[in-house]
């Protein structure tokens, strides 16, 4: 496996030519996160003289015919008039003023509908405020589609409208085919990752064997949690020279973050802000984590510090909303998140974190509609799924308690809190063997808070397994001292009760 990534690294300056000329062309289309994603790559690698750097893409006939209007077209577009733009690209015939025509008329509808969705923020309707572009764009992209007349990144975007149409077996294959014809637009494999639910699915697909598959298969293990194969391939890619990537630094903070390790995911954000100072993007993760550590010293330089590059960013406003949280000012807070979610309503953390405002408010429905909207962004947020079982916990509601604490699980099969919260769900629904399987399970994946073995105990004692009760509490007690832990006193008087 080693001996296969380093042949498909084997030219790097290959690479970074072909990271600038997909910088360019992206560029010419407004697809500003895919130039962002290949120009920091390309930034990571070895300069390359003027002799060898990739000239501009060449000019076909038609481009030339509409160059005009495409120009014209271009301008406006990057003011964000996208109506204007698409009226002065109509009847063009050129793949690249075709795709940028196309692309205005969709973010005009996504403009539109996020527009509609700020103005409701709140209620569960906005869930079904919808893009009204999006028929008659499939209808337009599935002739050309089937009359096989669409380039990669047309093929990427008609993909993007299958998949907001929720065709997903239709926009699965149609990415999967954007890889094959423009392999090198991240943008096209970042949807892939969007659609592929788990590693066995990923199996089946027929991907091209192209360097920039190995930094997709890292990205998609990231997110479905499967942190050690992740961090397995970002190793590689860092082997492979690309060392100096801040793309590549920032995921490994994040992974390292997805498992809790939390001083190791600190260290990496902070060289991170050493090497890129002024970087925005992740630093809602990293003020996660100063959140968890209780830094406020830390967190509150972080938002002051954020506030001064850009306060209206979204990863500011969550950050400025941990710095109010932590120091439990829930509503301020609560806020901040409505603020970021005003900027970008698709903004997964911040539905997230206002979900956890509402509950230490104890606005449990408020709670509920947030929860529910980050799942509708992403049905991975293992922390939404963890935050409905927790609010049906609260409301006494256990089989929905049940359920939801179920989902968060699959998504976090070895995420000791999970377990520890089915084994507490099982044990109020008097299910007493599956919630001593939850508990002996939650401390043999690494037991997280330390309470998996207090709680077998005390079940243990229910049902008077006195013998196995002691065990458990000896076992506890040993684990706490090992760590250096004071043990609560309750926990030792049931001990020595049981002795």
């Amino acid at each position: 496996m080693m001996a296969a990534t380093n042949s498909l690294f084997s030219d790097l300056r290959e690479i970074k030519k072909q990271l600038l000329s997909i910088s360019w062309l992206c560029r010419e289309r407004g697809l500003m996160h895919s130039v962002k994603w290949a120009s920091e790559l390309a930034f990571s690698l070895e300069s390359i003289p003027l002799s060898e750097l990739p000239s501009a893409p060449a000019l076909t006939e038609e481009d030339a015919e509409d160059l005009d209007a495409y120009t014209l077209a271009k301008s406006y577009f990057d003011l964000k008039e996208y109506d204007r733009a698409a009226y002065f690209l109509r009847g063009c015939k050129s793949q690249k003023a075709y795709f940028l025509y196309m692309y205005s008329r969709y973010l005009s509808g996504e403009k539109r509908k996020d527009d509609e969705t700020v103005d409701s923020l709140g209620p569960l309707e906005k869930g079904q405020v919808k893009n009204e572009a999006l028929r008659e764009l499939r209808v337009e992209l599935s002739k050309k589609h089937k009359a096989r007349e669409l380039d990669g990144f047309s093929l990427y975007l008609y993909g993007v409208v299958l998949r907001k149409l929720d065709l997903v077996k239709e926009a699965l294959d149609v990415f999967v085919e954007a890889t094959h014809v423009l392999p090198l637009h991240w943008g096209t494999w970042l949807e892939l990752c969007n659609l592929i639910t788990d590693k066995e699915m990923l199996k089946f697909l027929s991907l091209p064997d192209c360097w920039i598959k190995e930094f997709f298969l890292a990205h998609i293990y990231t997110e479905q949690q499967l942190i050690e194969e992740a961090l397995q391939k970002y190793q590689s890619l860092i082997d492979a020279g690309f060392s100096k990537s801040t793309y590549i630094i920032s995921q490994i903070a994040v992974a390292y973050h997805n498992i809790r390790d939390i001083d190791k995911a600190l260290s990496i954000f902070n060289e991170l802000r050493k090497q890129d100072p002024y970087r925005i993007e992740n630093m809602d993760t990293f003020s996660n984590l100063l959140y968890v550590r209780g830094l406020k010293p830390e967190l509150s330089y972080l938002a002051h510090n954020l506030c001064d590059i850009d306060k209206y960013r979204v990863e500011t406003c969550c950050v400025i909303g941990n710095y109010y949280s932590l120091r439990s000012q829930h509503e301020k807070a609560a806020l901040y998140f409505q603020r970021a979610l005003k900027l970008n309503p698709r903004y997964l953390g911040a539905w997230t974190l206002m979900g956890h405002e509402y509950m230490e408010m104890k606005n449990t429905s408020a709670a509920i509609q947030a929860y529910r909207h980050a799942i509708e962004v992403n049905k991975r947020d293992y922390r939404a799924w963890y935050g409905l079982g927790q609010t049906y916990e609260i409301l006494k509601m256990p089989f929905y308690c049940l359920y939801y604490y179920r989902r968060a699980h699959q998504l976090r099969p070895n995420d000791s809190r999970m377990l520890v919260a089915l084994g507490e769900c099982y044990e109020k629904l008097n299910q007493l063997v599956e919630a001593k399987k939850c508990y002996w399970r939650a401390y043999a994946v690494g037991d997280v808070e330390k309470m998996a073995l207090v709680k077998l105990a005390k079940l243990h004692e229910q049902l008077n397994e006195s013998e196995q009760a002691a065990q458990c509490y000896i076992k506890y007690i040993q684990d706490i001292y090992s760590c250096g832990v004071s043990v609560e006193l309750k926990v030792m008087e049931d001990m020595y009760q049981m002795l």
